[in-house]
């Protein structure tokens, strides 16, 4: 029993080291606030007395977000579920059916697993990420205005009825619904769902997301849009005009290169300072030492039991 109980703890710590290889050092910081529209020229790098490192095994990101060009957001995390190595762009317009408020949100994430010790999830990738997207501007963005209008008197016969993603996109509720609703994602195929689900939702307003994978340098768009006004105001033509108009850019070359043609993305270049990075790296690997140390001393005592 003895002998059982001493090779189950030893499978355990093998799980537990094997889960801590593949966990990803990431920095958590607090969200950093600013009253204003920041630029390239003045990212911010949160000292370590802003910031945290953890491991996560879902990678990690650095996100930056632009509310109506009045305040900025960063934010370094854990990752929510997206791919690594990708950067995610979002672009949406909304209106407050109950307020009439119209705002703008834009946001840059970069997204990434490091292969070393060092978290990957730095300013300087942000930066990166940043220069190499091209936005459209806001008066293109407020030109889908009109799509948005809210109306007291909503008829939801009036709403477009579509679905080639039967199994997830909700049933059509004329009872219960307050606004048309569409969303289409083009990816390897295109998937649509066009309907009016029932609920309460105090805005109506569209979001442009472009998920770019860097590894092959391929791109994956997502559009949805809620809307009260108008005959099929949910329909696919009007997905497809906010397609053509308002689609990010990304230059890969940008990214990946410098004006000299080296290669600039890696998961160097840590926002803490490189003592703290040093003191990091340096632990990182006493841990591993310690816990190979560990292993092996436990597998020989458990050779010498038979």
């Amino acid at each position: 029993m003895t002998l059982y109980k001493y090779y189950c703890f030893l499978n355990l710590l093998l799980f537990s080291y094997i889960q801590y290889l593949s966990a990803y050092p990431c920095y958590v910081c607090s969200p950093i606030h600013f009253n204003y529209s920041i630029t390239i020229d003045n990212f911010p790098s949160p000292t370590e007395h802003d910031c945290n490192i953890i491991t996560a095994e879902t990678g990690c990101f650095v996100r930056v977000f632009w509310n109506n060009n009045e305040t900025t957001e960063i934010t370094y995390g854990t990752n929510l579920g997206f791919p690594h190595d990708s950067v995610r762009v979002e672009i949406g317009r909304g209106v407050n059916t109950l307020s009439n408020l119209h705002t703008t949100e834009v946001q840059i994430a970069f997204i990434c697993g490091s292969s070393d010790s060092t978290p990957c999830n730095t300013v300087e990738n942000l930066k990166r990420s940043f220069i190499s997207t091209t936005l459209p501007t806001e008066n293109k963005i407020r030109e889908y205005d009109e799509l948005l209008i809210p109306t007291q008197t909503f008829n939801s016969n009036l709403c477009y009825e579509f679905s080639n993603m039967t199994d997830l996109c909700p049933q059509k509720d004329l009872d219960d619904c307050r606004k048309c609703f569409i969303v289409i994602e083009y990816s390897q195929k295109t998937d649509i769902c066009a309907t009016c689900p029932s609920g309460e939702f105090e805005w109506n307003n569209f979001r442009y997301s472009t998920m770019f994978l860097l590894q092959n340098r391929t791109r994956s768009d997502s559009i949805f849009l809620r809307c009260q006004s108008g005959i099929n105001c949910n329909s696919i033509n009007n997905i497809e005009k906010i397609q053509q108009n308002l689609m990010a850019e990304f230059d890969f070359d940008k990214f990946f290169y410098s004006s000299t043609s080296t290669i600039i993305y890696s998961t160097t270049s840590p926002i803490i300072h490189s003592t703290t990075s040093t003191n990091i790296d340096s632990a990182t690997s006493t841990i591993k030492l310690s816990f190979i140390l560990l292993l092996s001393s436990l597998y020989i005592g458990l050779f010498h039991l038979f």
